[in-house]
């Protein structure tokens, strides 16, 4: 039995933000309860090694639904592969004004322009220092700038300093399109410098910690041919490690129903699904492969997160699907998942990876 759908319409008669506060005070406060509940299953056609890190599945929560860091060890109890905690930005930053969350129940959308609302990189880094993770609990940090910091690399490589060694990897979000101009930073002379930045950063890093953190870019779908092959070309010339495919879309398909479509800020869910599977199809060619990809837009069903695998994804993330299904989707995802790759005579699901696009 869902018992989310049970509870949904309650939950949805409650505010957005205050129904994702409420949630993450929930799993903060009574995470044992959940347990009753959830009872995750582990798949070995599921089992991938990237980045020298064990995935036990590819199914992985994206960031905007634990800011601080605050339950990310307790998510883990749904299922999840692994978990991206964030956007955090080295200040705390309060976001844009309220209301700032919309849900568009009949698309099974949701249009935000938060603008990196979180408590800051120290409480951040308070938080994920707690945690009491098993080696199988992989946990991404996700990084952005405060809206006011006018050196856009600074704030990223303070937070890189921070956060290399706690983090398992570590996501370089230049793609929000709710933080003034942060998307200029995708542009082909700004990335070239910015991601230079980065890479001369992390090796500094690497070479005194003796850790080597994955570091990711997380890119918007709203880009052009020419801004995909540009990118493509820096992220290997600047040894970035994957790329997140993709952030929100600021553009809107015409056949969007609810009343709040023409909210300002970043749409997700289920009309982000084929735009943002042409740009990983596009990039995965770019890239020859050569770069792992994770798929992320509109998926909201096994068959969903397997066409995203098909079309070049190593991992896929969720969010705004769980809003409107519930957390029982991620194991949904999996068995789907399972099922299919042995169907379809794949021993392994590295093997389906790109399978559709080679």
């Amino acid at each position: 039995m869902n018992l989310y759908k049970i509870f949904r319409p309650l939950i949805f008669k409650i505010q957005p933000e205050n129904a994702h506060n409420l949630a993450v005070n929930y799993l903060k406060f009574l995470p044992q309860f959940n347990k009753l509940f959830h009872h995750p299953q582990n798949y070995q056609n599921l089992h991938q090694k990237l980045f020298d890190l064990d995935f036990i599945n590819p199914v992985g929560l994206s960031a905007g639904f634990d800011k601080n860091a605050e339950i990310v060890g307790n998510l883990f109890n749904f299922g999840f592969g692994f978990v991206e905690a964030g956007t955090v930005t080295p200040l705390p930053q309060f976001g844009n004004p309220k209301p700032r969350i919309f849900r568009l129940h009949e698309d099974e959308a949701i249009i935000n322009r938060l603008g990196f609302n979180n408590l800051g990189a120290n409480k951040f880094y308070e938080n994920i220092i707690k945690i009491n993770k098993s080696c199988q609990q992989i946990i991404g940090v996700n990084i952005g700038k405060n809206k006011d910091t006018e050196d856009f690399a600074s704030d990223y490589l303070t937070l890189l300093d921070k956060f290399y060694q706690c983090a398992d990897y570590i996501t370089i979000n230049i793609s929000s399109p709710n933080t003034k101009n942060l998307r200029d930073i995708q542009n082909s002379e700004n990335l070239d410098y910015f991601l230079s930045k980065i890479n001369q950063q992390k090796q500094i890093l690497h070479t005194k910690i003796s850790k080597k953190t994955p570091i990711f870019l997380k890119i918007a779908p709203d880009l052009q041919s020419g801004q995909l092959e540009s990118i493509a070309e820096l992220v290997i010339k600047n040894n970035i490690d994957a790329v997140i495919i993709s952030n929100t879309t600021i553009s809107r398909v015409p056949d969007l129903k609810s009343h709040h479509r023409h909210e300002n800020g970043g749409l997700s869910g289920k009309p982000l699904f084929e735009k943002s599977n042409e740009i990983l199809r596009q990039f995965y060619r770019l890239t020859n492969g050569k770069i792992p990809l994770i798929g992320v837009g509109g998926i909201s069903s096994g068959c969903d997160a397997y066409t995203k695998i098909k079309n070049g994804a190593s991992l896929i993330q969720i969010y705004s699907a769980f809003i409107y299904q519930g957390f029982s989707l991620v194991e949904n995802i999996k068995k789907y998942l399972a099922k299919n790759i042995e169907k379809d005579g794949f021993k392994n699901i590295q093997e389906a990876v790109g399978c559709e696009v080679k």
